[in-house]
């Protein structure tokens, strides 16, 4: 591992917010920025918000973005800008072309890349870190001594993180070059709260403790479970899982009640002609979601509608208005919310991260888990506090919301930054191999698979599946996977190696049912001295947050090396 970073900095690019922490290599503070432009209040992180101009520019970006899109509605000129939110999730699970995930521009229809979106808003975030570094250090730092983290949900594919780490050189984190890649960290999530749970409680934790980290965000939930080692280091006990549970689905659930109250067509009328306005009820209701405790709430809450809305309503469909009075004791101006509304509301999306949570007590079988730590702007949800100290309370010594949890990951990630090695092992999401050929076995191979291989003077058997890692296995970190490889002609003179990936235990071929090709890479064999008895060795990583690959040939001495170049999804 390069040790000539002087400094670490963690972005943690949030659905629905996003910041910045650093921390210096001798240092053991991290440092956030708490205070944000146009931020309505004290937090460590600012909305993923960007506007852009026709042209792709960047106008403003933040909850800056809001007040800039508000003052050209005002002048009549917003439809020349583009406003882009909650872009993240539309990276794992939007539309795709050929050119990958894509939203479309509302105002003139054309596909803007998701991972042009994510580049931009990255590149301000970094801009604005080392602008603070700068402001509060002597000197000058050089690129080669800054370290980048960039926290990823642990529920993302490989493919999903080969985009993100683009994204990151696009945003000018690094450049392409191989000898880059080392600065640019991709840190899971879950993993960075671990950290930062492991470093707040390390009076009440000791080695042999297991602990599960639920972090609840805007746009995921990702949960793990990791061991304390001695020394401080940690293992995961099993693989990660998590999925689309996080704050934003509550306010889907909300907008649905909403359209049924005051019809599909003016809520989005409301929203389409007055974007600002509808945020801004959105803020609002932001506040009641995040209060909301059906222990002291009372009977209603009465979630005002804006006058923008009222009058919207008014003018073309006032018998919206009559019903809700009549519904409501005479009261149009505001829609009543009942604690079993809320509940109802908050309903789809805690019954989905209770069923996650459960299904991950069930990958751990006879194994207990001593704390289960909340954490996320998410966590910090009255009603899911209680929800998951109903279902889970029992089976765990204790439930912790650390203080301020928002910030858990932005100092998970900068701390794992600094000592990587503090991750001991990780469980392997999927099964790992590549395609090799070897010689047919006529009890169990199929006569399909099979050839003549002319050198070798024998048959051979096709499209094979070798395994590296098999779904759930410990991995320490760093350790190296190293196999062997020879030709089957005399006279090649490279080497092509393809790798797949499946959720099965046990698969012998690579064309079987849910075996994916995930990458590709050819290694240079330019002496053909010593035919079929040549070697390549194939070392493989699958202990980081990506897998990394190196093979070399032994008669010549050529190497090539790839994290791997994803092909497609699995």
């Amino acid at each position: 591992m390069d040790k000539s970073f002087e400094v670490v900095v963690a972005i943690d690019f949030g659905t629905s917010r996003s910041g910045f922490a650093y921390k210096f290599k001798e240092s053991d503070v991290s440092v956030f920025r708490d205070l944000w432009p146009d931020n309505p209040m004290s937090y460590p992180k600012t909305a993923t918000y960007l506007l852009l101009s026709s042209t792709g520019e960047v106008e403003a970006w933040g909850y800056t973005a809001m007040k800039k899109l508000a003052q050209f509605r005002a002048q009549g000129t917003a439809k020349d800008y583009y406003f882009a939110r909650n872009f993240k999730m539309e990276l794992h699970s939007g539309k795709k072309d050929e050119s990958g995930p894509y939203v479309i521009n509302e105002n003139n229809g054309e596909k803007i890349y998701v991972i042009d979106l994510i580049a931009k808003y990255i590149r301000l975030i970094k801009d604005e870190a080392l602008k603070e570094i700068k402001n509060s250090t002597s000197g000058e730092l050089k690129d080669q001594e800054i370290r980048w983290c960039l926290s990823i949900p642990a529920i993302w594919k490989n493919e999903d993180k080969d985009l993100m780490r683009r994204a990151a050189r696009k945003a000018g984190l690094i450049t392409s070059s191989d000898d880059e890649a080392e600065r640019l960290f991709l840190v899971l999530e879950p993993e960075a709260a671990a950290i930062f749970c492991q470093e707040e409680d390390k009076n009440a934790l000791t080695p042999g403790n297991k602990i599960m980290i639920i972090d609840c965000g805007g746009g995921t939930v990702d949960i793990t479970v990791h061991k304390l080692v001695k020394d401080g280091g940690l293992d995961e006990v099993a693989p990660g899982t998590g999925g689309p549970f996080g704050s934003i689905y509550v306010d889907k659930s909300f907008q649905e009640y909403l359209t049924e109250k005051l019809s599909a067509e003016m809520v989005k009328l409301f929203h389409d002609q007055e974007p600002v306005h509808y945020l801004k009820m959105m803020e609002d209701w932001e506040r009641i979601k995040c209060n909301f405790d059906p222990e002291t709430s009372g009977d209603v809450i009465y979630f005002n509608i804006p006058t923008r809305l009222y009058n919207f309503i008014s003018k073309r469909k006032a018998k919206i208005l009559e019903q809700l009075a009549d519904e409501q004791n005479g009261d149009d101006e505001n829609i009543h919310l009942s604690d079993s509304t809320m509940e109802n509301i908050f309903g789809p999306t805690l019954d989905g991260l209770v069923s996650t949570v459960k299904n991950q007590f069930k990958e751990l079988g006879d194994e207990e888990v001593d704390i289960i730590f909340l954490v996320g702007g998410f966590s910090t949800s009255p009603v899911l506090c209680q929800r998951i100290k109903k279902e889970f309370g029992s089976r765990v010594k204790k439930i912790v919301m650390p203080p301020r949890p928002g910030v858990a990951i932005l100092k998970g990630a900068a701390s794992f930054g600094v000592a990587p090695a503090i991750i001991r092992a990780r469980r392997s999401r999927l099964t790992y191999g590549v395609e090799v050929c070897e010689e047919f076995n006529q009890f169990i191979d199929l006569e399909s698979k099979k050839f003549w291989a002319e050198d070798l003077g024998r048959y051979q058997c096709d499209n094979l599946f070798k395994t590296f890692v098999t779904i759930g296995d410990s991995v320490p970190v760093n350790k190296e996977i190293v196999t062997q490889y020879t030709p089957t002609q005399a006279e090649m003179t490279n080497m092509y190696f393809s790798f797949y990936a499946t959720s099965k235990k046990e698969v012998r071929y690579i064309d079987e049912k849910g075996v994916e090709k995930i990458g590709e890479m050819t290694v240079e064999m330019p002496s053909t001295e010593g035919g079929v008895n040549r070697k390549v060795d194939l070392f493989c990583y699958f202990g980081d947050t990506e897998i990394k690959v190196k093979a070399v040939d032994r008669t010549s001495g050529s190497k090539c090396k790839t994290s791997l170049r994803f092909l497609s999804s699995y």
